[in-house]
């Protein structure tokens, strides 16, 4: 299928979220059209008082955004009739949460939603590309470490926690279901695509993102009000007092800067032969011991407290190696090779981070 390029009409579901409200503004910014969906009106007014007084009335003049409600994604036609018009889709909603009970809240969503936008665009032959949002977590286990430090790729599959939830059911782990979710979606995204392709007026392209980290787009007053599941754990494994006791998701994790991730969905819009494809989203392995050394070193004063709640690594002896845990890495690297994507590196994501809480206000008991 052809590239979309700017003016073209991208409507982008989960418009609110994290990555969803990032895509809007980069879309907006690139010069793209943008119909946002989100679940209530309420949400829609705030998004919309939010896009024009945060990025200017120009980006909303003349039609190039517009936000509609669509109450349940799940629900038979319920992209119908918002996707008129519509050139490209970028589908980010879904539930995001690992404190649901039954797994059937997390996969009946998930799964419903993404089939739902998938036959809707099949009756709109305007429609060139979809784009959807998917996780690492589909590729692999999150939070368990493997016995050895192993690469995963685009081919790959987390057919452990489809296992582990299909056994046990409500008593897996929050994050088992909600990685079983992502499976089940993306893979019924891609069997619907591969049955139905020759028919279709549109190809499919996916993101699967690591642990999303940058500013965040809403304005909540206060940490308590963060959406983001990431910036959760930013904020509590960082600058929470007291510390918690232990890493998580895990000693080593992976990550990607927000703005890289929107960036990848728009370029796979605008790339044709990204078409049909699937890329990971990540700058690559680290863990929360790096962010404080990355953050300590900002050196403006702002975070003295940081090194009591978290103490430098400890020096090595010359020639020693660091003893890093058996960790999962997912690979970036197609999206470097195909799409020329270059990351953001490691100490500017947690600078992002920082400036943007602490601009919020909400760093100050790290001052002294």
């Amino acid at each position: 299928m052809p590239a979309l390029s700017p003016p073209a009409k991208i409507l982008v579901t989960g418009a609110n979220g994290f990555v969803g409200c990032w895509v809007v503004y980069l879309l907006l910014e690139a010069g793209y059209a943008v119909r946002a969906t989100v679940r209530t009106s309420d949400k829609a007014c705030a998004l919309t008082d939010h896009i024009v007084s945060k990025y200017s009335l120009e980006l909303s003049a003349g039609g190039a955004f517009e936000c509609v409600v669509v109450p349940d994604i799940t629900a038979e036609d319920a992209f119908d009739e918002s996707l008129n018009g519509v050139q490209g889709v970028v589908h980010t909603a879904t539930p995001v949460t690992f404190h649901l009970d039954d797994p059937a809240e997390y996969i009946g969503p998930a799964v419903k939603g993404t089939l739902g936008i998938l036959h809707s665009a099949a009756k709109h032959t305007s429609v060139k590309r979809i784009v959807i949002t998917s996780s690492i977590s589909a590729v692999a286990d999150i939070v368990r470490p493997p016995a050895q430090t192993v690469v995963r790729t685009e081919d790959d599959w987390n057919d452990d926690s489809v296992k582990i939830v299909a056994k046990i059911g409500h008593a897996a782990t929050g994050i088992d279901k909600y990685s079983t979710s992502k499976v089940k979606s993306e893979r019924a995204a891609w069997n619907f695509y591969e049955e139905n392709r020759h028919t279709l007026s549109y190809d499919l392209s996916v993101v699967a993102p690591a642990w999303i980290f940058g500013p965040l787009q809403d304005d909540p007053s206060s940490p308590a009000g963060i959406t983001s599941v990431s910036m959760q754990l930013a904020w509590t494994q960082m600058f929470s007092v007291p510390a918690p006791p232990a890493a998580f998701p895990s000693d080593i994790f992976n990550y990607v800067h927000v703005r890289d991730v929107a960036e990848m969905h728009m370029r796979m819009l605008n790339t044709e032969d990204a078409g049909g494809k699937r890329f990971l989203a990540s700058a690559g392995a680290c863990s929360f011991q790096d962010w404080y050394d990355a953050a300590n070193t900002l050196g403006d004063g702002r975070l003295l407290g940081l090194q009591k709640l978290h103490p430098p690594r400890a020096p090595r002896p010359e020639g020693e190696e660091e003893d890093v845990p058996a960790h999962t890495v997912f690979s970036g690297k197609r999206a470097e090779r195909e799409l020329g994507f270059v990351y953001t590196p490691l100490a500017e994501t947690v600078r992002d981070v920082v400036e943007d809480f602490d601009g919020r206000g909400w760093l100050k008991h790290l001052e002294t």
